[in-house]
């Protein structure tokens, strides 16, 4: 039997063990030895421990990475979603150990997380991008020509970390004296913005009232790209989505299937193989390229409701060179999805949390994805439970989170369910008398 590391943690990496080993393959977990949850290892074949504090010294370092898969034995290694799914480095360092990786190449993804190379092929390609600039000289002279408000991107950041909306002189005149340092000396915030990680920064247009949209996508060896549905943004919190729902509503039937061929365009100009999401922001003149995240995306289960398939297992097959049949594939837009993520907002002075009660009520249409343990201090998780829920109507989607979230308990920890619940309520997507009854978060 052949056996694969899963290179992540919590609910997904639990997800993954039990997909690959339905696939007859041998799985076995990583656990940093500083983290107290561990609830993923428990059905994995085997657990391999990693040494350091905090995501950047364990679960994301490529490099004890590959040392567990060489320990173990893997002879493929499946990183789920996250920073360590889009860094070129694991997949160049795998190749140098000849251990495979499911997911794309190294240049590909290394093409894919500059966002300024990211942008100028998309440009190349035919798709419509916004006015850019990267580096403090181009930026500067990019306000200048197109005025406020401009939002600033580390250029290889990932999961929307460090972004800012710049909307007044003093915010850019503040920003650009920022850029002018070395962002790589970031002190807390202080110094460009929060959590920003990365050699450049990256400007863009902003986008007033924009509907970001995702378009997933799985490209097989012989180029043939084929759909796994779209979703909208319809609740963001910096850069957390507390809401996506698909399908996409809102948006012109001609506009989206446009959206749909450049995402083809794109991933296949790039040479991506395997699991793809192209984003676009959606506003009053069109749509433009945001980014391509060429991993498994956050909101696959979103997928799977819409076109029965295990996301995971797709991504295997890809990488071993299946090439589904034309059609195989199909995504059922009559199926509604609305998924909330009930993020922890982090505590003062990153004290870890305690979650003392984890309730998630029963409701028809909804299953959870959640890998906490309660008798565990919370320290690298940054979410408690993703809530999905699938119906013949937006509104009954909508309706089935609202009494998922209102009906479940959580306590210990501060998290983002009450925001949720009061955007439902007053969206107009809940009827007042079901909102109204979904009030106990």
């Amino acid at each position: 039997m052949k056996r694969v590391l899963i290179a992540n943690r919590g609910a997904i990496a639990a997800r993954a063990v039990d997909t690959f080993r339905t696939l007859g393959w041998s799985p076995i977990a990583v656990v940093a030895l500083s983290d107290p949850q561990r609830l993923h290892t428990l059905a994995a074949d085997g657990c391999e421990y990693l040494e350091g504090t905090g995501l950047a010294e364990t679960y994301d370092h490529v490099s004890r990475i590959v040392e567990a898969a060489r320990r173990c034995g893997a002879d493929a290694v499946y990183p789920g979603y996250g920073a360590l799914a889009e860094d070129p480095e694991l997949p160049r360092q795998l190749a140098a150990a000849g251990i495979a990786f499911i997911g794309p190449t190294a240049e590909v993804l290394e093409a894919a997380r500059d966002k300024d190379h990211a942008v100028a092929t998309a440009d190349r390609l035919g798709l419509p991008v916004l006015p850019h600039a990267t580096g403090h000289r181009q930026i500067a002279g990019l306000v200048k020509e197109i005025g406020l408000p401009v939002i600033l991107k580390p250029v290889t950041g990932c999961g929307g970390l460090g972004v800012r909306i710049v909307q007044t002189e003093a915010e850019a005149e503040q920003a650009l004296a920022l850029i002018a340092k070395d962002e790589d000396e970031d002190s807390g915030g202080h110094a460009g913005p929060a959590g920003a990680e990365g050699t450049g920064w990256y400007a863009e247009r902003y986008v007033e009232q924009g509907r970001v949209v995702g378009v997933t996508v799985a490209v097989d060896d012989a180029a043939a790209v084929h759909p796994l549905g779209e979703r909208e943004s319809l609740l963001v919190d910096g850069s957390m989505k507390l809401l996506e729902a698909s399908p996409v509503q809102g948006v012109a039937p001609e506009l989206l299937e446009r959206m749909r061929r450049d995402t083809a365009r794109l991933v296949t100009g790039m040479g991506l193989r395997g699991v793809a999401t192209v984003e676009f922001i959606v506003g009053a003149r069109g749509h433009y390229f945001l980014e391509v995240n060429g991993r498994l995306p956050l909101a696959y289960r979103m997928c799977e409701a819409q076109t029965g398939l295990d996301v995971v297992a797709l991504q295997m097959e890809l990488a071993q060179g299946a090439v589904p049949a034309p059609g195989r594939i199909r995504v059922d837009r009559d199926t509604h999805c609305l998924e909330a993520r009930l993020f922890i907002e982090p505590a003062a002075g990153g004290v870890p949390g305690l979650i003392t009660a984890l309730e998630l009520a029963p409701e028809p249409g909804v299953t959870y994805n959640c890998a906490l343990d309660v008798r565990r201090p919370v320290v690298l998780d940054n979410i408690v439970t993703q809530v999905l829920a699938c119906g013949d109507s937006r509104g009954a989607a909508a309706g089935a989170v609202l009494r998922a979230v209102g009906g479940s308990g959580v306590s210990g920890v501060a998290h983002c369910a009450e925001e949720i619940a009061v955007w439902l309520r007053g969206s107009g997507l809940v009827p007042e008398r079901l909102g109204s009854q979904a009030l106990g978060v």
